[in-house]
């Protein structure tokens, strides 16, 4: 059996407390547990969302296998692969002006479009409707994550092309991870100039606050 979540957090706070040095510093464990909890629960949240778009994916992809070795190859039409294509289109961008700190997954998205396209003029028309399905996914996904961003008073976002994310309230502390311009983070409390924050994917640590701003 492995051990349990209680067990390393108590072997965590021992080593704290005797003064040894530990992997991301003990800076982030003095009275945080509910921090912690929160931003577990938002990570397993935010997991949950990407699994299910990634099982409506293979869905799809194990859908269009069957449409072809059926002999189906008929199935959609030209008109059907330009209108996917299209709304696929409109939900990408306007996910990409939302939701701007998901530029990964909106140049991912832009590359799906544009294989569709590619798909349209060899005439693989099933295949373009599959590429444009997972973009507009992709995209109704950020899209979620943007409103749900929208309705927290207590967000901020980073200013700066990128900002490190430290395991306690100095320029000393560990990195823990690099945020780039425009992510959001959720304010948990603050010591001086610096804030503790979580991430929307469930990173928790401090970040100086002239390097972030509020809407």
């Amino acid at each position: 059996m492995y051990p349990t979540r209680t067990f390393w957090t108590q072997r965590v706070f021992l080593f704290c407390a005797a003064g040894l040095p530990l992997l991301g510093g003990c800076a982030l464990l003095s009275g945080d547990a509910a921090v912690y909890r929160r931003a577990e629960a938002e990570r397993v949240e935010y997991l949950e969302r990407e699994i299910t778009r990634l099982h409506a994916d293979v869905a799809h992809a194990e859908e269009a296998m069957i449409w072809i070795e059926s002999g189906l190859r008929g199935v959609n039409t030209r008109a059907d692969a330009v209108s996917a294509v299209a709304e696929a289109r409109v939900a990408v961008e306007k996910a990409c002006e939302r939701a701007p700190w998901r530029r990964t997954g909106c140049d991912e998205d832009r590359a799906k479009l544009d294989e569709a396209g590619r798909q349209i003029r060899d005439e693989r028309l099933g295949t373009a409707v599959f590429f444009a399905s997972r973009a507009r996914r992709s995209a109704e996904t950020a899209l979620g994550e943007a409103s749900r961003v929208s309705e927290e008073s207590d967000a901020w976002f980073v200013r700066t092309k990128r900002v490190n994310l430290r395991s306690g309230p100095s320029t000393e502390h560990e990195v823990l991870a690099v945020l780039y311009q425009s992510t959001p983070v959720f304010e948990e409390r603050r010591n001086g100039k610096w804030m503790l924050v979580r991430t929307y994917a469930g990173r928790v640590g401090w970040v100086h606050t002239a390097l972030l701003r509020s809407r």
